[in-house]
């Protein structure tokens, strides 16, 4: 049997691959962030209210 290789790509072809995989990325972190900051957020109102209440 013989083997194939992937066949080589233009480097244009590659940047815009690379591009497209940074982006996506991006995005999913973005979302993190805002969901992790979201979450912070609530954290440091419960706190907020629970030393409220403390007093």
């Amino acid at each position: 049997m013989k083997r194939t290789y992937p066949t080589e790509i233009e480097h244009t072809e590659w940047m815009r691959r690379q591009n497209y995989f940074l982006e996506e990325q991006n995005k999913t972190l973005k979302k993190k962030l805002l969901e992790s900051e979201e979450y912070i957020n609530i954290l440091v109102e419960k706190l907020k209210s629970f030393e409220k209440g403390k007093i």
